[in-house]
């Protein structure tokens, strides 16, 4: 089920639809993001800061589903981590970051991101 989470924010992510990718993250989720040096707290946090990512144009994320690791807790409480590579364009060049990540999720709440973590790979 948590992995259906990730397929719906990949999906979001890869479609420009900020809305949705923001609507997954719950009341309280904390971000700490690739391309921010700080913690993002807030619905509006993040939300813009999707809107920021979505200004760039052909920008898209694709999941290394081989890479996924699916820990399930209890509750409906999944943590989920693995790579996966962003990619946009800067100066007519396709700039492409490879990246590890981690969400926490809790299939229970209809907004079940509860904690996303994501950095660039060394």
């Amino acid at each position: 089920m948590a992995i259906s989470i990730l397929n719906q924010w990949t999906d979001a992510i890869n479609e420009g639809r900020t809305e949705d990718v923001a609507s997954l993250y719950s009341e309280k989720a904390v971000l700490a993001s690739t391309f921010s040096s700080s913690l993002i707290n807030s619905n509006d946090s993040i939300r813009n800061y999707f809107i920021n990512l979505h200004s760039r144009p052909g920008f898209g994320v694709s999941i290394d589903k081989e890479s996924i690791n699916d820990q399930k807790i209890e509750g409906g409480i999944s943590i989920l981590s693995g790579m996966y590579t962003f990619h946009f364009e800067e100066d007519g060049k396709e700039i492409k970051c490879a990246v590890r990540f981690t969400f926490v999720i809790d299939t229970n709440l209809n907004r079940p991101i509860l904690h996303h973590h994501s950095s660039q790979r060394p």
